[in-house]
């Protein structure tokens, strides 16, 4: 498999790419975009993850394709239009590139809270970042050639995650801070 279909050791470089990428994000796609957040694994200082940059986009209206799809992909994105989640656009880097995943989402919507929410949480809860880790970790020795069954694996983590996520946010409040760019 490739290299980035593993898990590595959180890597501070992480966050520079995404604020290269983010950047030219953000001069394409202008006020067109309400938030530009850095998500995933690969966002939350100290956490193993695949190498993958993970990018949430959020948008006034996700059905006006026309109003960021041309801005994603002259910064070296495709749509991806097999994706089968309703609730974003799927865009994925050019052939010969690092691999990112640019996930565009509805601004308000429940997918793009949720993504912020659980990053969110994971940062400030260092016990479950590392139970989380552990856990890729652990399905990744068992599935390291069946994405799939990885990434289904980790539902039942993730969920859990969510359950004490919410309960947290009604505790402190929470809110999404400032977009990242």
């Amino acid at each position: 498999m490739e290299e980035q279909w593993r898990i590595a050791n959180y890597d501070p470089e992480w966050r520079n790419i995404f604020l290269e990428l983010g950047s030219k994000l953000r001069e394409s796609l202008g006020e067109r975009a309400i938030r530009i957040d850095h998500v995933g694994s690969t966002s939350i200082i100290g956490m193993d993850a695949k190498q993958i940059i993970d990018i949430q986009i959020s948008v006034p209206n996700l059905d006006n394709e026309l109003s960021y799809k041309f801005r994603v992909e002259e910064v070296g994105f495709e749509l991806r239009r097999e994706n089968p989640d309703k609730t974003k656009k799927y865009f994925r880097e050019l052939p010969g590139r690092s691999r990112t995943h640019i996930h565009v989402r509805q601004s308000g919507s429940f997918s793009e809270q949720v993504t912020l929410l659980f990053r969110d949480y994971l940062r400030k809860h260092p016990e479950d970042c590392l139970a989380y880790a552990q856990e890729k970790h652990r399905l990744m020795k068992l599935f390291k050639n069946e994405r799939t069954r990885y990434v289904e694996g980790k539902g039942p983590i993730v969920w859990e995650i969510i359950q004490k996520a919410h309960f947290w946010s009604q505790e402190v409040g929470w809110k999404p801070e400032k977009t990242d760019i």
